[in-house]
């Protein structure tokens, strides 16, 4: 954690990445890239994403990959399913319960990058677009989904907020890495906005 601000009043701010089963090596090592461009502290790696170690992963990180702290949380086995069709083990989500352990005890708004508003579901984070996200000086964390799919349900629940970049009308989503880009972007400016 880097002190954004040198005044004995504020604490120190953390800046963090969370990733949801991230499977493509090369958006991996772009993401980490541009996580260094930026300053972040950490990124936090679900149980499924792909290894940043990987050759490709490294290559495109242009070798920042030593220079940003990975975390990789592991999934939790509870115990067995009494389901006679399905006896398989349970398992809690790693990244699900660091997200509440982050939003609890260490006081960090947890931010869900979305594709859409989720109106189709039931969650009750609010919603809102990068741009009208209010100034904070709390440490925050964003977290991005898998290529294809988005974040899971399960870590969304441990979210504060949803939030979207406002695309023109027909533009409906963004690579990995371009959206991961234009996030920290965002919300690093903002929070060194709330802070002067």
């Amino acid at each position: 954690m880097r002190k954004t601000n040198t005044t004995n009043k504020q604490k120190p701010i953390c800046r963090l990445l969370a990733l949801d089963a991230v499977s493509n090596a090369a958006n991996m090592g772009s993401i980490i890239r541009t996580a260094a461009a930026f300053s972040i502290d950490a990124i936090i790696l679900s149980d499924d994403s792909c290894d940043a170690w990987y050759r490709q992963s490294v290559r495109t990180s242009m070798g920042h990959v030593i220079s940003v702290p990975i975390i990789r949380v592991s999934d939790w086995a509870y115990g067995r399913k009494n389901d006679e069709e399905d006896n398989h083990d349970e398992k809690l989500n790693g990244l699900a319960i660091f997200l509440r352990w982050l939003r609890g005890t260490m006081d960090v708004e947890c931010l869900a990058a979305v594709v859409d508003d989720g109106s189709d579901k039931k969650h009750w984070q609010p919603f809102v677009l990068l741009e009208d996200q209010v100034e904070t000086s709390r440490s925050w964390c964003c977290v991005l989904g898998n290529e294809g799919n988005g974040i899971r349900d399960v870590v969304i629940q441990e979210c504060d907020k949803r939030i979207k970049i406002g695309m023109a009308t027909g533009v409906d989503s963004l690579s990995l890495p371009i959206a991961a880009g234009i996030l920290m972007h965002g919300l690093s400016a903002q929070t060194k906005k709330a802070l002067e």
